[in-house]
């Protein structure tokens, strides 16, 4: 009898063990399970807001600690692998694995390196799913209408005519106060107070004193030098409040308190909207009269510059200061181009380059910030020989540093 009592016991927990398997409740970090359907939870992730993947605003908060300190790392990108299966209750288990990247800049060695997420990316994508999911469903709807009539209908011996209460679309239900008719529309008042709202921003002035920001990815730094703190990225048409300008930074309001430093190149200053269309490449040092029938000149754009260290191992830059240019390809170009196209844009930019290098550079790096990236070296001596004629085009490929070697095609 003690025997078959135990085993009931063992039973019992295991059946407890498996229900909280299934239970909206039991998972949490990088898994939960939803009571909607596979099919339902899918829909929702397709039209998700946020999306699965962006970039961060900063690695402090989102990944594990590492043996490298996060400041060396810049533009943090994640990317979520979610995937959903039918749990045992009927509803859906949804799992979440979420991918982080960032640019290493050290001393040793650069590139794209992979980083530990701490979690927190994928607990906010699954937030961001469960508030849409009890938005969209049954239950969200009727507690978005729950409180328009609760009071019993009086007791009248007339007929009881109930008007609907005009909705406006898209605009969830408002519900009625007590001294507030039935019959009274909803859609006019709102819409007079929201056309009002649309008149007075149309009347405001834009204020004199905002920049705005010319590339995706621009460095907001916490002092005016190229080696101090990145704050954020900022994305291109950002607006920021001037608070001071020195010949080669402005210093802005990020918000509230918070302020922040911006190169004065890489911004669109009060007066300077007519210096260039909107959607020309901006193309720092590059000669603007290169001909239209040259594409590959506008793949590219030069999203930072900055003086420091050689960012590898090659002997003839190692430990001394070069002057590094990061380039990323233009929106539209595609995810990958031609070892030509690099070529031809890195000429241009090289030879320009080599013709008003600063005292204290040993040479010039070109970095390819895309998904075929790579890295272009040359020394200050090849490049003056190069753009004295001494030097032919061929040699001085070879004396340039190509990672990978083949970033370039044959050469």
């Amino acid at each position: 009898m003690r025997l078959r009592a135990h085993g009931v016991a063992v039973l019992l927990l295991a059946g407890a063990f498996c229900a909280a398997q299934d239970s909206p409740a039991t998972h949490s970090g990088s898994e939960r399970t939803f009571p909607q359907p596979v099919a339902a939870v899918q829909a929702v992730l397709q039209r998700l807001p946020g999306g699965t993947a962006g970039r961060l605003p900063a690695l402090d908060g989102f990944v594990a600690p590492g043996a490298q300190a996060l400041s060396s790392y810049r533009r943090p990108y994640y990317q979520c692998e979610v995937r959903v299966t039918a749990a045992k209750s009927g509803g859906s288990l949804v799992q979440v694995t979420a991918k982080i990247t960032a640019w290493f800049n050290g001393p040793g060695h650069s590139g794209y390196e992979a980083l530990v997420s701490n979690g927190r990316v994928e607990s906010d994508l699954l937030d961001r799913l469960q508030e849409e999911l009890d938005a969209s469903s049954p239950q969200g709807h009727a507690a978005a209408r729950k409180g328009q009539d609760l009071s019993p209908p009086a007791k009248s011996t007339a007929p009881q005519i109930e008007a609907p209460v005009p909705q406006l679309p898209g605009h969830p239900v408002v519900s009625e106060g007590p001294n507030q008719s039935p019959a009274a529309p909803q859609d006019r008042p709102l819409q007079q107070e929201a056309n009002s709202l649309e008149e007075i921003l149309r009347n405001q002035s834009h204020p004199t004193n905002l920049i705005a920001v010319k590339q995706d990815g621009t460095p907001v730094l916490q002092s005016p030098a190229v080696d101090a703190k990145v704050l954020f990225l900022a994305s291109a048409e950002d607006e920021f409040e001037v608070l001071d300008e020195t010949p080669g930074w402005v210093h802005v309001r990020i918000s509230g308190l918070a302020r922040g430093w911006l190169r004065r190149s890489m911004l669109e200053m009060p007066g300077e909207a007519q210096a260039r269309p909107a959607d020309e490449a901006v193309v720092a040092g590059v000669d603007q009269t290169a001909p239209t029938d040259s594409p590959p000149a506008t793949l590219f754009s030069v999203s930072s510059q900055e003086v420091g260290s050689f960012p590898g191992d090659w002997a003839p830059l190692k430990g001394k200061n070069v002057k590094i240019i990061s380039l990323q390809q233009k929106p539209g170009s595609g995810r990958i181009t031609s070892p030509q196209a690099k070529k031809q844009f890195t000429e241009g930019l090289l030879r320009l380059e080599s013709k008003g290098m600063a005292s204290d550079a040993a040479g010039v790096v070109v970095v390819f910030d895309a998904e075929d990236g790579g890295m272009i070296a040359a020394t200050r001596t090849a490049l003056e020989q190069w753009n004295r004629g001494t030097l032919p085009d061929v040699a001085f490929w070879k004396q340039c540093y190509l990672d990978p070697p083949e970033i370039l095609g044959a050469n």
